[in-house]
């Protein structure tokens, strides 16, 4: 997930799709003739397009990724747990990590009627191999095959115990007996798509698709409710004005105030959870001035008044962050400090100590006269972001930093993120199911580039020996304590360096409806991830989903 991971609350428009406020099978108040239909709105914007290839990430893959198709095992990002088996019972690495065991289940069917079996699971690692393309989430796959119809077998090229949440929970399975006809995986919009999943495509359009119930699902007794639509909004303040009108189950867009104004509304059926797996940092280009002074990235740290803006801007759903950048309180075992101490007065003596003066209008300037005045990136439209950073710009200003905000389009802010033309960013990091996979993510050098060329996802253009060398030592281990020994070494770094500045753990921004359904993922039972776009968790929780009685 890049930037358009978080939808937030956009300009206000004009013009409200009437879809939205007008089908009458949307509403929270009674159930269709065809049972009982949830309505979902991922934050999606804009036309549905008719693409459900189960390889490609896309506007729809949150309506299809654990609802029409499935992976082996599902992993929940939001607590630490063992994954629950899905189209495999079981999954086991070899004593090297390099051979990756699959016991796939019996009595599965696809929704065409055809036995599922391990020739399925082989076939769609082995299309990975044959177009490179396919494989978004970088395993480092060497062959697939599968000696007997319950038993594939994954062969890495390095010890890839930690690519298993990737292989297993990441990667869709496909059907042989369709894909092995397609000339063209990479371009095929595949638009009726043919699954093991709890649900099928029932209808579709640019504005609406349905998901009906799957009476042949593997799982016994699931899903109990009928369906799911997904609708789109020309915008998010359109959503959130027909989730307020009670014509959307589960929203996924940001509600100011969502106590007050959602949850008030009928605290027993007006959900809002608060886990956040997302850690909003400020994103330092490490190759030019003034970002790659680490006594600057210093003072902006201790700056910073992270509580304040937490209470402000999320009405504390979101919270306050790890320093070392894990997620809280999942990863709490593998910190090393609790949270940064507000500190203007230390934030001004690092400046001083590095040789920078105060001007006469109380901003630092450096040995050469240079005025310490940061320009940040936001994506225009992004309203707790920019309320966030009015906040950031008094505080730095107390610490004798000057923050300039410069607002740009979507399509600006990740082509400037990636080749790394800014000074510093906002944006969200994260989103993955431990500390492994989040280090490597944004400080392994693998994962960055030369300014100018397009990073992969470390934006900081950060680089150190020891972090890569613990990286390597964790991706060759399923060893606990050796991958708490190595975390907290790069959090180590994370606290002395300073790649990235931490404000804050988002808030999900989702919003639950109760009225027709319960059994929605809460804070007291995490069992996915609660946003209604979060690839496969939209069909893992609305399958375990069950009516009102």
């Amino acid at each position: 997930m890049k930037a358009g991971r978080h939808r937030r609350l956009l300009a206000p428009a004009a013009v409200v799709l009437a879809l939205g406020l007008a089908l009458s099978s949307c509403s929270s108040t009674a159930t269709s003739a065809d049972g009982v239909i949830i309505t979902a709105n991922t934050g999606a914007s804009g036309a549905f397009v008719r693409n459900f290839n189960p390889f490609l990430p896309n506007q729809a893959q949150a309506g299809y990724g654990g609802t029409v198709y499935e992976s082996l095992l599902f992993f929940d990002m939001a607590e630490r747990r063992p994954p629950v088996p899905q189209l495999a019972t079981a999954a086991t690495f070899s004593p090297d990590g390099r051979t990756l065991t699959v016991t796939t289940r019996d009595g599965v069917k696809w929704q065409d009627g055809q036995a599922f079996t391990a020739q399925d699971v082989a076939f769609t690692f082995d299309a990975m191999i044959k177009h490179p393309e396919l494989n978004t989430n970088g395993l480092t796959l060497a062959a697939a095959a599968a000696p007997d119809d319950h038993t594939a077998k994954i062969t890495f090229a390095q010890p890839a115990f930690n690519q298993l949440w990737g292989a297993a929970g990441r990667t869709l399975i496909v059907p042989k007996h369709i894909w092995e006809k397609i000339a063209d995986p990479a371009t095929e919009l595949n638009p009726n798509p043919v699954g093991t999943g709890p649900f099928t495509l029932d209808s579709f359009s640019p504005q609406t698709f349905l998901l009906k119930k799957n009476p042949n699902y593997w799982e016994q007794g699931k899903p109990a409710i009928d369906g799911v639509r997904f609708i789109s909004f020309s915008d998010n303040t359109s959503a959130n004005q027909s989730l307020l009108a009670g014509k959307i189950d589960w929203g996924n867009t940001f509600v100011p105030d969502p106590r007050k104004n959602w949850v008030a509304k009928d605290p027993k059926t007006h959900l809002v959870p608060s886990a956040g797996i997302y850690q909003t940092s400020l994103v330092p280009n490490l190759t030019a001035w003034p970002t790659n002074d680490l006594a600057v990235r210093q003072a902006m740290n201790l700056a910073l008044d992270r509580k304040r803006i937490v209470d402000t801007v999320y009405f504390g759903i979101a919270k306050v962050p790890s320093p070392e950048l894990l997620q809280t309180p999942r990863d709490d075992g593998f910190r090393i400090t609790g949270p940064v101490t507000r500190d203007p007065a230390a934030a001004r003596a690092a400046l001083e100590k590095a040789g920078y003066t105060r001007g006469g209008d109380g901003i630092y300037v450096d040995k050469g006269g240079r005025r310490l005045d940061v320009s940040i990136k936001v994506v225009t439209g992004y309203t707790d972001y920019i309320q966030a950073l009015q906040l950031m710009q008094q505080q730095l200003a107390e610490a004798g930093i000057a923050l300039t905000v410069q607002q740009v389009s979507s399509a600006q802010f990740n082509s400037d993120r990636s080749t790394g033309t800014f000074q510093l960013l906002i944006d969200g990091l994260g989103g993955k199911p431990d500390p492994y996979q989040l280090y490597n993510q944004v400080l392994a050098s693998a994962t960055t580039a030369p300014i100018g060329q397009k990073a992969a996802s470390n934006w900081s253009r950060f680089s150190d020996p020891q972090v890569d060398a613990a990286l390597a030592a964790m991706a060759g281990t399923d060893d606990e304590a050796v991958l708490k020994q190595r975390a907290q070494e790069i959090g180590r770094v994370m606290l002395d360096k300073l790649p990235y500045v931490p404000v804050f753990q988002n808030s999900p921004n989702a919003t639950f409806l109760a009225t027709k359904v319960t059994g929605w993922p809460t804070d007291d039972n995490a069992y996915a991830l609660s946003r209604a776009d979060s690839f496969p968790d939209t069909g893992f929780v609305a399958k375990n989903l069950k009516p009102v009685k």
